[in-house]
């Protein structure tokens, strides 16, 4: 296994943190997160490499209202996470909600769940569910690489939401603390918004949530 290279790319008026995610040794990339596929797929160019999967951590619409785009351009794979099908579905009504354009619906290949091992180049990441953002949420952790890809879970001396349909305050809680927290202190965490942040600073000091 060798450790990925991560990019983040800020995209939409929410300024979300999409991620390309790079295996070093063969090219190999995926996408997380693509809420605008045109700053993506320009980096993607700039850096020489190919997008073969495209990954999200949640439904939510600055995560995901670039995908069908991106899927159109790289004819890439959509993985998604079967507990947020609602807010896929609904992800039009979204986009009316907050005054956007006419977003479509991604066509999902595979469904994401709970110890799911995701293979990039002779990269790997380890699917973990995070529910409490939404209910379907997952990060992705690059063991190698001391890397985890953490949506709208934890940031930076702050936390996700719960107040949207489907979130829960006791769930988000136990995600962080046994699905994070119990990760190597070192730990990059990359966030849906804002710097990223390790493990161990946020278990210490994050004032929402401590080991």
């Amino acid at each position: 296994m060798c450790a990925l290279e991560i990019h983040e790319i800020p995209v939409t008026p929410f300024e979300q943190n999409c991620t390309l995610l790079v295996c070093p040794e063969t090219g190999a990339a995926a996408v997380c997160d693509c809420g605008d596929a045109g700053p993506v797929l320009a980096r993607a160019a700039e850096l020489g490499v190919e997008i073969g999967r495209i990954l999200a951590t949640h439904g939510h619409l600055d995560h995901v209202a670039g995908t069908a785009e991106l899927k159109a351009a790289t004819g890439a794979e959509f993985w998604y996470p079967s507990g947020d099908a609602m807010w896929l579905q609904h992800l039009p009504d979204q986009a009316r909600m907050y005054g956007w354009g006419p977003v479509e619906v991604p066509e999902c290949e595979h469904d994401l769940a709970e110890g799911d091992r995701i293979e990039i180049g002779r990269a790997v990441l380890e699917v973990r569910h995070c529910p409490g953002h939404t209910p379907g949420h997952v990060v992705f952790y690059d063991a190698a690489g001391g890397r985890l890809v953490a949506g709208d879970v934890l940031f930076a001396g702050s936390v996700g939401r719960t107040d949207f349909p489907g979130g829960s305050w006791a769930e988000l809680e136990r995600s962080i603390r046994t699905r994070i927290y119990t990760l190597p202190d070192e730990t990059v965490v990359h966030c849906g918004h804002g710097p990223a942040t390790t493990v161990g600073r946020e278990a210490a000091t994050n004032p929402f949530v401590r080991r």
